[in-house]
């Protein structure tokens, strides 16, 4: 699945694969709105097949929907968080069920964000690239006892509790958001994802981010890991 759409000076392209898993739990979106901006979007599910499928579609949606009505991306978090919590309530086979999010919207030589759970943002420059959203996973504590050397390199990387939420779009009062804005230099690619990209090691990522979306999602098919999540990459880069 992918796509491409076009702003004054940014253009975008999505796509996604369910890796190894036997269900497909993301959800993407990129748009053109009415000012000329490109809105992009990733949701990555969990709550098994019904659920995570179901709650990442409802947090795209509903952010949408906020948009399109004038909110800003404030306001579309917030929305696809009721929406999530409703439709749980109304369904209790969906009980449990959340979503991380994560949505840039870029125009002009700038950029504005905002995020919830670990799905990356990722600035690729001069072949290198700088994560802009925060990770509101395990892994940036665990990756702190490595470096205390309370755990070696080794088990932080294989730490079972390294992709464990700490918030996620569930409908409860979200108390982890992260906001940020920053203005981009000519050149710079974005790239947002979910969690399943980090198969591939940043200067990885860096040297593959110049080329399509498709090329990109090879790279991480052909790391083999037998448990490869889904992974959906959204890229944005300006015009030539």
């Amino acid at each position: 699945m992918s796509g491409v759409r076009r702003g004054p000076s940014w253009r975008g392209e999505g796509g996604q694969h369910q890796g190894a898993r036997p269900y497909q739990e993301d959800s993407w979106a990129l748009r053109t709105l009415a000012d000329g901006a490109l809105i992009a979007i990733v949701a990555d599910g969990m709550g098994g097949h019904a659920g995570g499928a179901v709650a990442s579609k409802v947090a795209v949606d509903a952010f949408l929907a906020a948009l399109d009505r004038g909110g800003s991306m404030a306001d579309g978090l917030n929305e696809a968080n009721d929406a999530v919590r409703t439709r749980a309530m109304n369904d209790a086979s969906l009980t449990g069920m959340g979503s991380t999010l994560a949505a840039a919207r870029i125009k002009g030589d700038e950029i504005a964000w905002i995020s919830v759970g670990d799905s990356p943002l990722y600035l690729v420059f001069a072949d290198r690239v700088e994560r802009l959203n925060a990770d509101h996973s395990m892994a940036p504590q665990i990756d702190a006892l490595v470096r205390r050397g309370v755990l070696t390199p080794e088990e932080g990387r294989r730490h079972h509790g390294r992709h464990t939420l700490r918030e996620a779009v569930m409908g409860e009062p979200l108390k982890l958001i992260d906001e940020g804005r920053r203005r981009i230099v000519p050149g710079a690619t974005l790239l947002l994802c979910s969690d399943g990209i980090e198969s591939l090691p940043r200067e990885r990522i860096a040297a593959l981010a110049a080329f399509s979306v498709s090329g990109l999602i090879d790279a991480v098919l052909s790391m083999k890991k037998p448990h490869q999540d889904n992974v959906t990459v959204i890229k944005l880069d300006q015009k030539p």
